[in-house]
């Protein structure tokens, strides 16, 4: 054997050591006990560096220690050394997803088109890393479909059909109830949803239309929202299927068939009008030119999207944790 065969040998046989774990182990409950009275004395490290580069000193050589013994030790208690390989690769998948996993929020009304710009977010966790960790992720919302259980507010199904990438729509996908699609290695669930009155501004000097689009938290049916224009304050509900049952308005289903807007419009403060509103019908807006009406309802759909580098890590450090235990329970003869 030459020289270089001899180091070899002795550094995979001194990192394989009984010796170097026990004192890894050691090294390790002592550095948690200095960090634990740090955190009872209220202090704080000088810098970040000197918190985890110690982790790091004792975790790579454990980790080194633990691979080595399950690939050079061939006894009943195998699973042992698995079980506790997979807590370093846990940890590696949880240092990973810390530094790196990015999660942001968008809403979307169908029709809308997201093209995964900063300014597309609602929120996200990594504003200042956005170029370097958001997702290449940007799809048209093509439609929502949601289905009750009879008449509760219980979803049996939740859909949004997608299209993209934004730029070509070449592919199709559906954003389901309890899944998420999976674009460019980023995860797209939704979040949220509910109903966005679609809003007419008519200039009834100039003869100017306005169209919006509102998002608001006017779901489900009878729950009240408002929005702002200048002074005034318009407060809505939406009965989205109604009927009258003793005299009294009421949701047939939690379905958009034929909605009725009740309205309550204030001006500073002050009442001005309160009323019912059909599609198509309109108001003018206190002692303004403007006339205000209603043209429908679309579906909005909050979604998140999520890409986690270090997910798949710690799936493997669970299975792995699995079959370790597994062994230990009903371990091999060799």
């Amino acid at each position: 054997m030459n020289f270089a065969g001899f180091l070899l040998n002795g550094l995979i046989r001194f990192l394989g050591s009984r010796k170097l774990s026990i004192g890894l182990l050691i090294a390790g409950g002592t550095y948690f006990i200095y960090l634990t009275v740090l955190w009872f004395l209220n202090i704080k490290p000088p810098a970040f560096y000197m918190v985890w580069f110690p982790v790091l000193a004792l975790t790579i050589p454990f980790l080194a220690n633990v691979i080595i013994n399950l690939f050079t030790r061939r006894y009943t208690y195998t699973g042992n050394i698995l079980f506790h390989a997979a807590f370093a690769v846990i940890a590696i998948g949880i240092g990973i997803s810390l530094l790196y996993r990015f999660e942001g929020k968008i809403i979307l009304t169908e029709g809308g088109v997201f093209w995964g710009e900063k300014t597309d977010y609602l929120a996200m966790n990594k504003k200042d890393a956005f170029t370097r960790l958001a997702p290449k992720v940007s799809f048209r919302l093509d439609k929502i479909v949601p289905e009750y259980w009879g008449q509760r507010l219980y979803f049996t199904k939740l859909d949004g059909e997608i299209s993209y990438p934004a730029e070509t729509l070449a592919s199709k996908g559906t954003i389901k109830l309890n899944g998420g699609l999976t674009i460019n290695g980023a995860r797209v669930r939704h979040t949220g949803f509910g109903f966005a009155p679609e809003i007419l501004l008519e200039d009834m000097q100039s003869g100017t239309i306005r169209r919006h689009t509102t998002v608001m938290r006017i779901f489900p049916p009878g729950s009240q929202d408002y929005l702002e224009l200048g002074s005034y304050k318009i407060y809505m509900q939406v009965f989205s299927d109604p009927v009258t049952e003793r005299g009294k308005l009421q949701n047939r289903s939690m379905n958009l068939i034929d909605p009725i807007f009740l309205v309550n419009i204030t001006w500073m403060g002050q009442p001005i009008y309160k009323g019912l509103f059909k599609k198509g019908q309109g108001i003018m807006l206190g002692n303004t030119n403007i006339k205000i009406s209603f043209s429908g309802v679309k579906y909005w759909l909050q979604a998140e999207i999520v890409k986690d580098p270090g997910e798949m890590i710690v799936i493997i450090g669970l299975v792995a944790m699995a079959a370790g235990l597994l062994l230990r329970l009903f371990p091999m003869k060799l």
